[in-house]
């Protein structure tokens, strides 16, 4: 219980970083910690520099790719994930997958990625090339995570239901609820489809990856030409792909 000079203190304004470093560093911690989109206005309060400063600060990391514009302010940008890509998940989850994804590209000659959430899309943390050249093949390619076969493996087994509603926030009723039917049905067989939506022309597999205390934290793909495979013929492949991984990442 606050004492009666406690409740007669106003709170404490967060003292100003001076350099431009230290500013840089307060905006992103600022961000990061907002768990979501933040305003200018609410970074400004937050770290206690001036709103005009915090707005030049953003704008100048958005064009470098530090941060990025969503809907209701800014969120981390790619640029972040890309630098850090070798912390110490993303580098347990390459090393568990990495004899994984060889065996299924030997299996299949087919495109395999290795995907993590971030925001409303996927990005890519690995990729194997296969037969699509007309897809980036380095890592960082980012996908929606509403249309995607990753997007959706990764979404239907997420704890957290404030990312699957951020995801599926721009479907109407009817859409979300069909999205959600189909959440449902990737849960059931543990793998996820998309039938040339986010790219014409290819058809893509995935299922989820699980840490330890079954958390999705990834998912695997195959990506092929839809007219030459077939996804029934893909999904045990990639199911027990993603299991392997699961279990290479529980023991590591």
């Amino acid at each position: 219980m606050k004492s009666l000079a406690e409740w007669n203190t106003s709170a404490t304004a967060p003292v100003a970083p001076v350099s431009v470093l230290a500013r840089v560093v307060a905006i992103l911690d600022g961000v990061k910690e907002s768990g979501g989109p933040i305003s200018i206005t609410e970074l400004a309060g937050r770290t206690g520099i001036p709103k005009s400063t915090v707005s030049r600060l953003v704008a100048e990391m958005v064009d470098r790719r530090y941060l990025q514009r969503d809907d209701g302010g800014v969120t981390l940008g790619l640029r972040l994930f890309e630098l850090g890509a070798r912390a110490i998940l993303p580098r347990r989850l390459l090393a568990a997958a990495a004899p994984v994804i060889r065996a299924l590209h030997d299996a299949t000659g087919e495109r395999i990625g290795l995907w993590v959430q971030q925001g409303t899309d996927m990005v890519s943390i690995a990729v194997v090339v296969g037969r699509l050249p007309m897809l980036p093949t380095c890592a960082g390619m980012r996908s929606p995570a509403l249309t995607t076969a990753s997007g959706k493996a990764y979404l239907a087994f997420c704890a957290d239901q404030a990312v699957v509603r951020r995801v599926s926030a721009p479907l109407i009723s009817s859409a979300a609820h069909a999205f959600l039917d189909e959440l449902d049905h990737v849960r059931e067989e543990v793998v996820a489809v998309d039938r040339e939506i986010s790219y014409p022309g290819i058809l893509a597999v995935a299922s989820p990856v699980l840490a330890a205390d079954r958390n999705v934290v990834g998912a695997l793909s195959i990506a092929a030409p839809s007219g030459s495979m077939d996804a029934g013929h893909l999904a045990p492949l990639i199911r027990s792909a993603g299991t392997a991984v699961t279990r290479r990442l529980a023991a590591a």
